[in-house]
């Protein structure tokens, strides 16, 4: 008769000083180890039930726990049944015949490679601000693995809970830490449905992305007005960084990717027609004394296939880098600015495409114009009953917040 144990396999550790949690069947004085894909303490097992211990000061550790302790049964009920099929059949067997259903076949592409891979996917379709989230993601990741890969199998809620213990070490805010991890989400659901792996394996069922209300990061009418006048002349660096702000500002919140990827044969008429990197849709912004004033500044318009803005300097080379560097300078020295006339709040690119809405509400533009003017996908339901508004509407209600 085939005998079948559940044991912490104290031979065997992870970084964390952990044990893998292994099924052992002995048959014939031959010896089965099925890998189950969860690590334990010795605090966290009891040795003579054969089960993980279900207590912890830790909700989703606790459900974790819980959940492997169903899956070991499981597992177990169905290893004993396998046994009890190939005795009735009166035929010797060996111990791979009983092992081999339950054997764990790893995904062929890694945790990391395909999350690289996803990242090349999201530049090549010109989603840059998409990939460097999730660039960011992953290289936080494998640092907190230590660079050591794993298979999506092994990508368990017990990783995902230490991670986001690793991120609360390494100081990162609550907003922070649920960005990476929806991203870690949004990447594990894109590998099932490519069939990287079995939706069994799903780590993030039990887990509670957490979040926190944001700082707001609206400024004033007033403020952009002492932004605009201040004299930077000599520091072409925070001048640079003013512009880039007040542009954006202009164009109902343009985001900096899209900015920078601006070229001159994007101005058709008096207008900047583009598609928004991050969602596809298309746009059109009324070409503005404001805004013109700012492009003829670094464009003389001549090249109609060169950049508006001098933020891709190489065509030809690593746009995702050259965006990624210029975006990280642009929000140092607007910080600088900032800081300079006292703003209370972080002040980032992103800071002109929340102004632009708050002040648009607070001039009476409906909720539902801004956001048609800032594309916004989560407003799904409004869209719904409006139709698209027309240019001149949109026009309008920018004139109306940029006016001055």
């Amino acid at each position: 008769m085939a005998s079948v144990k559940v044991l912490l396999r104290k031979d065997k550790s992870n970084k964390q000083g952990q044990n893998p949690v292994i099924i052992q069947i002995v048959h014939n004085r031959k010896k089965k180890i099925i890998n189950i894909g969860h690590y334990l303490s010795s605090s966290e097992w009891d040795s003579v039930k054969e089960l993980a211990i279900e207590e912890s000061k830790i909700k989703e550790q606790k459900l974790y726990l819980q959940k492997l302790n169903i899956n070991i049964g499981k597992k177990l009920g169905q290893i004993k049944k396998k046994i009890v099929e190939l005795e009735e059949i009166g035929k010797p067997f060996t111990v791979d015949m009983i092992s081999e259903p339950f054997t764990q076949h790893y995904s062929s592409i890694s945790v990391f490679k395909f999350y690289d891979d996803l990242v090349s996917r999201l530049k090549d379709m010109g989603k840059i601000g998409n990939a460097l989230i999730f660039s960011s993601t992953i290289e936080k990741f494998k640092k907190f693995r230590e660079q050591k890969d794993l298979a999506f199998e092994e990508f368990t809620l017990k990783v995902i809970i230490e991670f986001e213990e690793f991120l609360i070490k390494e100081g990162c805010r609550v907003n922070t830490i649920n960005t990476y991890m929806k991203k870690l989400r949004t990447g594990y659901n894109k590998a099932i449905k490519e069939d990287i792996v079995s939706e069994e394996f799903y780590p993030f069922k039990n887990y509670q992305i957490k979040s926190e209300k944001t700082v707001k990061r609206a400024i004033t009418k007033e403020n952009i007005i002492t932004i605009k006048e201040l004299d930077l002349k000599g520091k072409k660096g925070l001048e640079k960084a003013r512009d880039i702000f007040v542009f954006s500002f202009y164009a109902r919140g343009m985001s900096f990717v899209d900015l920078a990827k601006l070229k001159v044969n994007d101005i058709v008429g008096d207008r900047i027609l583009y598609s928004r990197s991050k969602t596809s849709q298309k746009f059109s912004i009324k070409l503005t004394s404001q805004i013109s004033e700012i492009i003829t500044k670094y464009n003389d318009l001549s090249d109609p296939d060169s950049f508006l803005f001098p933020i891709i300097l190489d065509p030809k080379g690593d746009i995702h880098k050259q965006c990624y560097n210029s975006i990280r300078n642009t929000n140092k020295n607007l910080k600088k600015i900032g800081n300079k006339i006292g703003l209370n709040i972080p002040f980032t690119t992103y800071v002109s495409r929340h102004s632009w809405a708050t002040i648009a509400k607070r001039e009476g533009v409906r909720t539902s114009i801004i956001s048609e003017g800032l594309g916004h996908q989560s407003e799904r339901t409004t869209q719904i009953y409006l139709d698209s508004f027309e240019n001149d509407v949109l026009d309008n209600a920018n004139d109306l917040i940029t006016n001055f």
